[in-house]
């Protein structure tokens, strides 16, 4: 490919060209991937390319191996550890870019430097990538690990109780077995920007100090321009989370029924000249605004001017515009809640909290958001909040994600999503969820809406399209295998397809209903098994058709079957529990073993997660 390159067709002049064709040459198909991406990265951050290809003193001088792991389900872990291996390299390192499941908890022991990058799910669950190193370092086999340096970014939500927790848990362990930590742990919340680039600032000086006194990265030069916090850019697209890009909306339909307890909508959007590639499984990040009449709601009830400005990051905002476009107002954490009790003097409320167990505290949470606070609850007389401080309590508005419901093989620049409104109502007053008020009843076809692409490389068809697949969703976790069936339908593929889907009601809540049993109809899909949860005096969900058809189950399995989840989180437990209990029976084997052949699945990658 190299050798094609002339200076007359390029930009390159001889000289550059000969260094290109012996430097690049050489590069394997990772290598060559790998560079891409850097140099991708770099222009999208607009930062200077400095690559040295070929330097005789770099080359004399041994290269040290650092060692940077993730542990996610949804791939924003994997995307930050990547940004920080493509600085590691830079600087002189030799980097070992993997999830912890590819890395056995015995080979611990031979590692020296390493960056940990984990997520938490559920109740201060660690992500199944990390289940076997839990599971290693809480026996008593572990072995001990006084030459490992390392440090953990704990990635997670403050709206959950136990927030960060594996990525604490995770510390602990390694500091019981006589590991060091080289910097303090960060947690980061869902707006992770800045503290992920101040880590990764850290893990940088940490590799530098470690570097040979001759090495070139420690010159003076690069000793006074110390790097003490990264812009972690977790995509090395045009478009990111930072700078998204405007897309059209092209239509907005609701897609369950009147009488309907759900309020789904499917929505098109446009990414026309945008340059978006997204595949099957990925997911589409929304920037929303906050509703203008909640804002206001909120500024009334603590008796700020909606025109009073605020500094904010080196630019003036009104109140109004803070609370639509830069604060978190309806996802309550723990700390908000205190916070706010504690600027509107509010002893009651944090009284009554204090009282709640966990699982009580939990639902007080989730059922409230800031509106309800301050109307519930409003300030003291004596103790009036300020825009200053409620600027301060509260979180920074974060995108929400969803999983793309269209295959760019059928709709081109296009992208599909399935929006189900989220309601609250704590204190007599319905409110809904920022993202799907914003995106189901603010826009109409015409506006436009910031969006970025979040990659989900683990949650892909198969590379083989003969494997099976056993696609298991409850309510819009059936977008995906929208996306999935599109695909499969344009390569006119032979990919043996069952649906598990379970709702309410077939009559109001079977989502893209047509579609579905046209794909059947026409032998794409192969079985599809309907759990409507209330259409019987008896509740039936997707788990229960896992044992009802755990012959069916068991043979796919045997056959190389790989399963797909995609719902809430409860729901991904209940059908793995469902599949053991099958394993279990089916294979005569008891329980421990069942769990042994479901951990197994989970390693080779036969069970796929986007649960949420």
């Amino acid at each position: 490919m190299f050798k094609a390159l002339r200076s007359d067709n390029s930009p390159f002049s001889k000289q550059q060209l000969e260094l290109l064709q012996s430097s690049l040459v050489s590069l394997d198909a990772a290598q060559s991937a790998w560079l891409s991406g850097y140099i991708a990265g770099r222009l999208a951050t607009g930062s200077e390319i400095n690559l040295p290809l070929a330097s005789a003193a770099a080359e004399q001088i041994p290269q040290q191996k650092f060692h940077v792991l993730y542990a996610s389900q949804t791939g924003t872990g994997e995307l930050i550890a990547g940004q920080l291996a493509a600085q590691l390299q830079q600087a002189g390192w030799a980097v070992e870019l993997q999830s912890m499941s590819k890395v056995k908890p015995a080979q611990l022991k031979k590692l020296k430097h390493v960056a940990l990058v984990i997520s938490t799910h559920g109740e201060g669950d660690p992500p199944d990538d990390a289940l076997d190193w839990f599971d290693y370092l809480k026996s008593g086999r572990a072995a001990k690990l006084e030459s490992l340096n390392f440090t953990v970014l704990a990635l997670g939500d403050r709206s959950y109780e136990k927030f960060c927790a594996a990525g604490r848990q995770l510390e602990q362990l390694l500091l019981a077995t006589g590991a060091k930590p080289y910097s303090a742990r960060v947690e980061c919340d869902l707006d992770y920007s800045s503290s992920a680039g101040q880590w990764s600032g850290q893990v940088l000086n940490y590799a530098r100090e470690q570097q040979p006194a001759n090495h070139p990265a420690n010159d003076a030069s690069s000793k006074r321009n110390s790097i003490q916090h990264l812009s972690v850019v977790p995509s090395s697209e045009k478009w990111s989370r930072a700078k998204p890009f405007k897309a059209t909306l092209e239509r907005v339909q609701k897609i369950t029924a009147l009488e309907s307890d759900k309020d789904v909508y499917h929505l098109e959007l446009s990414l026309a000249d945008s340059g978006i590639e997204y595949q099957p499984g990925d997911a589409l990040g929304v920037w929303a605004n906050n509703d203008h009449n909640t804002v206001a709601q909120i500024l009334d009830a603590l008796k700020i001017a909606a025109d009073a400005e605020i500094e904010l990051q080196g630019h003036s905002h009104t109140a109004h515009e803070l609370l639509v476009r830069h604060r978190e107002i309806t996802r309550l954490s723990a700390d908000t809640l205190t916070a706010y009790a504690a600027a509107a003097g509010q002893s009651q409320l944090a009284q009554r909290f204090a009282a709640l167990d966990g699982t009580e505290r939990r639902d007080f949470i989730e059922q409230r958001q800031f509106v309800d606070l301050v109307e519930e609850f409003p300030p003291l007389a004596d103790a009036p909040v300020t825009l200053e401080a409620l600027a301060e309590l509260l979180r920074p508005l974060a995108p929400r994600s969803y999983s793309i419901a269209s295959s760019q093989a059928e709709v081109a620049e296009e992208v599909h999503l399935t929006v189900a409104t989220l309601f609250s109502d704590a204190i007599g007053k319905q409110r809904r969820g920022v993202a799907s008020q914003f995106l189901n009843y603010q826009l109409q076809a015409g506006d436009e809406v910031g969006v970025f692409l979040e990659p989900n490389r683990r949650f892909r068809l198969p590379e083989n399209r003969q494997t099976p697949i056993i696609l298991v969703a409850a309510g819009t976790g059936i977008a995906p295998y929208r996306a999935f069936l599109q695909q499969l339908q344009q390569e006119e593929a032979d990919t043996p397809v069952w649906l598990i889907f379970g709702n309410p009601h077939l009559r109001s809540d079977f989502l893209y209903q047509r579609e579905w049993l046209e794909w059947r109809a026409s032998g794409l899909i192969k079985y599809i098994d309907c759990a409507f949860s209330r259409d019987q005096a008896e509740k039936v969900y997707v788990q229960h058709i896992i044992r009802q058809q755990g012959e069916r189950l068991e043979q796919w399995l045997r056959d190389g079957a790989q399963i797909y989840l995609c719902g809430g989180l409860a729901m991904g437990k209940e059908v793995e529990h469902a599949v053991q209990e099958v394993l279990a029976e089916r294979r005569f084997q008891d329980a421990e073993a069942a769990a042994q052949e479901l951990a197994e699945l989970r390693r080779q990658g036969r069970i796929l997660k986007d649960l949420y």
